[in-house]
């Protein structure tokens, strides 16, 4: 496979042209660009597998040519180069699907041939798929479920009615019956093509949504056509498990109108489900789901972002009892705002993704076992919120102890702020201030203060109001101190102060916290 280098420093190219033998590991040097528009010029000549691209370029950035590329559905994978300053248009490059991500100042020849094969695999199996898929579609454009089904379509994008379809559908002697497929996100299995016995139309909504339209008499027995169903999908040969796919089931079908309109029904007892206003739910009579215009038009609400901003710092400052709790109210917050399914999914597994990438800049090991654990997690808990809350607290609890094993106080090795760290720690339960750090370390306390945010993540203000916490939940487990005494002990001048610190903090407050460990 043939790679192409993007990147404005000369240098650069060259190392990594250079630093590999790219032939040894089944890799051709395709040529190298200084910029986005002399690689969009490339690769419009064709012949191209893989692009390595650096994020801020002049002309056109790394991140304007993966949006060229998606739109033009273009059959390259993308590896991003990145600086820890790029994250945030490294975060934007993986959503528009770059494959991954190496940082310049870390990069090994090993890391580099790892994520390329890596690439080179998946990319070889999206093009098998796609070479299937192509096979399978010419096939289905030839049946007559899949010429409804695409009739049925074209009458939904374009408002239109379709009365040839309505007159062979709505019969005198019978009503209709559909059935949504939904498969979980990671789900790679197509199943377009598949036999759907008795299916008198079949549509692919997505990639992730399949609906079948069954003509049924009012007796039809929906719970064995259930049961049929959820044999096909989780079949041994398919590779999907029951928690790989979700079924939901509108019956009584009588009027165009509901038919036109009945991907949003399913969308609907799939949200009351998710959200759990209903559980057990997946069959219901059509007359009785209710969708409103503005219940399918695009939602306007504000994702939790003041929760999200106090799990991070949770996250950083190696805080589990906060992590647990902010994890938790992000999760309260958004099953009362209740946002399309999709959206709930991706802010959740995005906040963990960053918190993760920031964590592996801080030196935290073991994660690549953790990705593919929560990965794999993710999946069993994506059809209800409950379930997919719980997958992600305990992913964000735990991310937080891998980071706690490394240590519990950021460490550095500016011997400054491991002065001022070990001040703390001994003197913590003192009146202590930042001018007090600052005079004992004999920096100015403001340049004290930007150099310690600056190489742990957090203020010297909230290293120390964590080293006190940790030391007040000790002494709230060791004895039956009063609060106004455990807060005397850590350094608290004020009781109400540290019981509210405290709170916001862990969750709970400090008497809570003693009974609940009791």
């Amino acid at each position: 496979m043939k790679v192409l280098v993007v990147d404005d420093e000369p240098i650069i190219r060259q190392v990594l042209k250079t630093m590999i033998r790219w032939e040894e590991h089944g890799f051709e040097w395709g040529g190298e660009a200084c910029d986005g528009n002399e690689a969009w010029e490339r690769l419009a000549d064709g012949g191209i597998d893989l692009v390595v691209t650096d994020i801020l370029m002049p002309r056109m950035d790394g991140l304007e040519l993966v949006r060229r590329m998606k739109q033009m559905e273009s059959d390259v994978a993308v590896i991003v180069l990145s600086c820890l300053d790029d994250f945030k248009y490294v975060k934007e490059a993986m959503k528009l699907g770059a494959h991954d991500y190496i940082l310049k100042p870390t990069m090994e020849p090993e890391q580099l041939i790892t994520i390329l094969n890596e690439a080179k695999l998946d990319l070889q199996k999206q093009r098998e798929q796609k070479q299937k898929q192509l096979m399978l579609t010419q096939q289905l454009l030839q049946s007559n479920q899949a010429q409804w089904g695409l009739r049925l379509k074209k009458a939904w994008v374009s408002g239109q009615p379709d009365i040839e379809l309505e007159e062979a559908l709505f019969t005198a002697d019978g009503k209709l019956s559909s059935w949504m497929i939904y498969l979980a996100p990671d789900v790679r299995l197509s199943i377009n093509g598949w036999d759907w016995p008795d299916v008198w139309a079949y549509v692919s909504v997505n990639e992730h949504q399949v609906l079948l339209i069954y003509k049924d008499q009012i007796t039809a027995a929906h719970q064995e056509r259930k049961a049929q169903l959820q044999q096909s999908l989780a079949g041994s040969n398919t590779g999907l498990t029951e928690h790989g796919f979700w079924l939901s089931a509108v019956t009584g079908i009588n009027q165009p109108e509901q038919l036109y309109r009945i991907v949003h029904m399913h969308d609907e007892l799939r949200k009351r489900c998710f959200y759990g206003v209903q559980t057990g739910l997946f069959i219901q009579q059509a007359s009785e789901v209710k969708v409103s215009d503005e219940q399918h038009s695009a939602w306007k609400g504000e994702l939790p972002q003041d929760e999200k901003q106090n799990l991070l710092r949770a996250i950083a400052g190696h805080n589990e009892d906060a992590v647990v709790y902010w994890s938790e109210q992000i999760c309260k917050r958004l099953g009362s705002l209740q946002p399309p399914i999709t959206q709930t999914s991706s802010f959740l597994y995005e906040l963990l993704s960053f918190a993760a990438a920031l964590a592996r800049q801080e030196g935290t090991g073991n994660l690549d076992d953790f990705d593919r654990k929560v990965a794999a997690a993710q999946a069993q808990a994506y059809f209800r919120l409950e379930t997919l809350g719980m997958w992600f607290t305990e992913a964000c609890r735990e991310l937080t102890i891998l980071q706690s094993g490394t240590a519990v106080v950021p460490t550095s090795r500016n011997p400054f702020v491991r002065k001022a760290q070990i001040y703390m720690k001994h003197n913590y339960h003192l009146a202590i201030s930042t001018t007090d750090i600052a005079q004992n370390v004999k920096l100015s306390r403001s340049y004290l203060s930007d150099l310690y945010s600056k190489e742990t993540g957090e203020s010297l203000i909230e290293s120390l109001v964590r080293i006190r916490l940790e030391a007040a939940k000790q002494l709230l487990l060791a004895n039956n101190k009063k609060v106004y005494e455990v807060a005397e002990a850590v350094g608290f001048t004020d009781a109400k102060v540290f019981a509210k610190t405290f709170k916001k903090a862990v969750g709970c407050t400090p008497k809570e916290y003693e009974e609940q460990n009791k």
